[in-house]
């Protein structure tokens, strides 16, 4: 872009510095998902018509080409009218580089989820004054932390547990006690209240002075059995001569001189020094129970235990690093202590009761050998039973008498089942006839030889019958010989010798019963003493074992107990530790460092999502729906007045809006354009004036009307005369010459705002407004008329129904946007066509930089 620089006038640069700073009035809420509307200017080459359209989020999009960006020049007389408006776009600046402006919803704008980086580094940009204040706060509160925060020591010590007992070589040692604990009960026994409280007591944890110079006068401080817990505060008056204890709340608990005894009543055993006690001394400490103090204790104490369970490491962290040493190593040495203690007396009771054990041991097995004794005596003089010994390779050796009788049982009971089952044979005969294989496997009827030999003939004759069968009839005289020969010994032969039999086998019976009764007799009259010497015996010997039993136990726990070993011990003792474990002021300079900035960045992104006023093109082109005309950077005032270079730009961007709104209005006619913006101070009529005098410099005659008539300042900036003015011509007071002031610039005529009147808004409704502007049309090429703002009246709405079209003045960081839409939204329902917006006091950076003179 090329750049040329122009001779700024004395008065036109005085209207410069006299731009109205007046603050705006916030009102209204943020409104969103709003429709969004484009107003779009139509060039007719016969008339003009001026109509409004709506475009939706989904109107037509302007597609132009880089090339078809224009240079911002001077509009002279000479210079022909603008160019005709192509159907692609209006010719509109854009919010980003200059070209032809695309409706919001279009598909070339941006999108709203995306993250905006280029707003959040505006907003920071803004803010930074906040931010440097909340980094500066955040950095003063790390360096006052690191000063209060005391650096913190670790003091560390190893105990090592003895497992040699559970090892598959224990018993090759020395006789001792098994181990006492599981490895993991070690842990449990650490952090007991057994070892904790005399730590406790031995160091004075219980007491917590408050400042490091009392721990002289607390030196002899000891607690009796019974006190009461609490903040004490002891000070001695400016003589020296006595002191006041007093309990939290400044309750006088005892008043005395110094050098006896302080708070006896309360349970405190405490004489300070006189030395430690000087005039004006105050000595403030915290006295906790014991037990709260151990268990405060066991939740800083760090105890690890190894995966073998043979070392245990002990870790406490604090300020003070003597003292933290000292704890580790009270407690450590008291562990060892308590588990000597707890195995000695495991040990003392465990060879007590074995020794009471082993006594009615001895006691059971003197009267077990007595009873025996006194049986065998008793029973010297009678026959013993006499045992077989049982020879070598022999399974056992049984008695004689044992095996005949139990022989004789089972022979009896074999001719029994031999005598039935014949009989079921032979009452079978009738019937079926005789079964011969039935007798033949009976052992009583194969130890009868005739029994036997007519079983074979009856088969022998049965196999001749069958021989004969296969070549002869049944009424062959050999085959009928046969069948009586069967005949008789089936019916008559073998069954008289299966009787005879039976009476054998019966009688056979009848003696054997007769031996077993006899014999059953003779074994039941064996002597019980045998049964009871054996029991006896039994006792002896089970009295004699527990004893031997008990015996090795108790001399094992009488040698154990002589030789008690505890179970840990010290490895590592604890050193003073002189470097600490972590330096935290460096991290807290840090945090307070990052944690300010973090938080002021956090909050000025918030400051800026949740603030309402106007400081984005995207704001106006998306949100409002409005094209972008232009944008006036912010003027910086120096002590010499406008810098030269800043004028320029104004001037540049005064032309810029001057070209977008030739553009954006159309060619038919005069151009007329009623300016205003949403509320005061926005600078609506800053650019009005300074607007028409663009309009003058191109040569074209301007009329420039204040209508503002509650509170118009266009005279002050062009140095004329507020009456008569408007209003005294709508009222009917002056003719329209008397009106119509000529300026310091030839082409550029002014109408003052008039008189104040209560009734002026029905004056700018009445007829001769509308005349004032179609004579005025016959006159002049530029109309601009500054209204009031949208929110003072319907004064804006008026004129902007008479021109047809309206200029909205946005100003940043000043407009309210809540305003804007409200305002916006009853323009939507008049016949005004919103033309555009002109962006007033800008920052030519960030997103402006694409609207400002380079």
């Amino acid at each position: 872009m090329w750049c040329h620089r122009h001779r700024v006038d004395p008065v036109h640069g005085r209207m410069l510095q006299r731009r109205h700073t007046m603050p705006s009035r916030h009102c209204g809420r943020r409104r969103s998902g709003h429709e969004r509307r484009v107003v779009h200017s139509a060039r007719l080459v016969a008339e003009l018509t001026v109509s409004r359209l709506r475009y939706w989020c989904e109107s037509h999009p302007d597609t132009h080409s880089p090339s078809s960006r224009a240079h911002v020049a001077d509009l002279s007389p000479s210079e022909p009218g603008p160019q005709p408006v192509a159907s692609a776009g209006l010719g509109l600046l854009d919010e980003r580089s200059g070209y032809s402006m695309q409706p919001y919803g279009a598909p070339g704008a941006p999108d709203d989820a995306a993250v905006d980086w280029r707003r959040y580094w505006s907003a920071i940009v803004r803010y930074r004054w906040w931010v440097l204040l909340g980094t500066g706060l955040g950095l003063t509160g790390g360096f006052a932390a690191g000063r209060l925060l005391k650096p913190q020591y670790r003091a560390q010590a190893t105990v090592w547990i003895d497992a040699a007992n559970n090892r598959p070589d224990a018993s090759r040692g020395p006789i001792r006690q098994g181990q006492l604990l599981e490895p993991y009960a070690w842990v449990d026994l650490l952090q007991s209240y057994a070892v904790l409280d005399d730590v406790v007591r031995q160091l004075r944890l219980y007491l917590t002075p408050r400042a490091r110079a009392d721990s002289l006068a607390l030196s002899s401080f000891d607690l009796a059995e019974r006190f009461r817990p609490g903040s004490y505060r002891l000070a001695v008056d400016q003589s020296g001569k006595s002191f006041t204890l007093t309990a939290s709340g400044s309750i006088v608990l005892q008043r005395g001189i110094p050098g006896e005894m302080v708070g006896s009543a309360i349970g405190f055993r405490w004489t300070p020094p006189a030395a430690a006690l000087p005039p004006g001394a105050i000595v403030s400490f915290t006295l906790v129970t014991p037990r709260d103090a151990a268990q405060r204790l066991s939740e800083d104490l760090g105890v690890k235990l190894d995966a073998n369970g043979n070392f245990m490491r002990l870790e406490l962290a604090g300020t003070d690093p003597n003292i933290i040493a000292a704890v580790v190593n009270a407690v450590a040495q008291r562990l060892v202590a308590v588990a000597a203690e707890l195995k000695r007396a495991k040990l003392t009771e465990l060879t007590r009761i074995l020794n009471d054990q082993l006594a009615t041991a001895a006691r059971s097995l003197r009267d077990a050998e007595g009873a025996l004794e006194k049986f065998r005596v008793n029973t010297i003089t009678l026959p013993a039973e006499q045992s077989t010994p049982v020879a070598p390779g022999l399974e056992a050796t049984r008695d004689p008498g044992f095996k005949n009788f139990f022989e004789m049982r089972i022979e009896r009971e074999q001719l029994r089942r031999d005598r039935e089952a014949v009989r079921r044979v032979l009452a079978q005969v009738a019937d079926s006839g005789l079964a011969v294989a039935g007798l033949e496997i009976i052992g009583t009827v194969q130890r009868s030889t005739e029994l036997t030999e007519a079983l074979k003939e009856l088969t022998t004759k049965q196999a001749e019958l069958r021989a004969l069968r296969y070549r002869y009839t049944d009424q062959h005289p050999p085959v009928k010989r046969l069948e009586a020969d069967m005949e008789t010994l089936e019916r008559r032969t073998i069954p008289g010798l299966a009787g005879a039999l039976l009476e054998e086998v019966g009688t056979r019976e009848q003696v054997l019963d007769s031996l077993v009764r006899s014999a059953g007799r003779e074994l039941q009259q064996i002597p019980q003493r045998a049964v009871e010497e054996a029991r006896l015996r039994r006792e002896v010997a089970i009295a004699e074992n527990l004893y031997t039993t008990l015996q090795q136990r108790y001399e094992e726990a009488r040698l154990a107990e002589a030789s008690t070993i505890p179970d840990v011990r010290v490895l590592d003792a604890a050193d003073v530790p002189h470097q600490p474990m972590k330096n935290t002021a460096p991290r807290l300079i840090l945090l307070g460092l990052f944690g300010g900035l973090g938080l002021s960045l956090v909050g000025a992104v918030m400051l800026d999502r949740f603030d309402r006023h106007f400081r984005y093109p995207h704001q106006v082109t998306r949100e409002m729906g409005l094209a972008i005309l232009g944008a006036v950077p912010r003027i910086k005032r120096g002590h010499r007045g406008v810098a030269p270079d800043d004028a320029h730009q104004v001037i540049e961007a005064l032309r810029t809006v001057r070209l977008n709104l030739t553009h954006a209005y159309g060619s038919a006619g005069p151009l007329l354009v009623t300016i205003t913006s949403p509320g005061p101070g926005e600078g609506k009529s800053f650019v009005s004036g300074n607007l028409a005098r663009a309009f003058a410099d191109a040569g074209q005659r301007t009329l420039l009307i204040d209508g503002d008539s509650r509170r118009g300042v266009l005279h002050r900036l062009l140095r004329a005369v507020r009456k008569p003015g408007l209003t005294d011509y709508l009222a009917g007071v002056v003719p329209l010459e008397a009106v119509v002031q000529r300026t310091d610039h030839p082409a550029l005529w002014f109408i003052g705002s008039g008189s104040r009147k209560q009734d002026a808004p029905e004056l700018l409704g009445a007829p001769a407004m509308a005349q004032l502007l179609a004579s005025a049309r016959a006159t002049y090429q530029v109309i601009l008329i500054d209204s009031s703002p949208l929110g003072a009246g319907v004064d804006p709405f008026l004129l902007g129904t008479l021109t047809g079209s309206l200029l909205l003045v946005l100003r940043s960081g000043a407009t309210d946007r809540d305003l804007a839409h409200a305002k916006l939204d009853v323009l939507a329902r008049l016949p005004i066509r919103v033309l555009g917006a002109v962006l007033n006091d800008v920052e030519p950076r960030g997103a402006y930089r694409y609207y400002s003179y380079l």
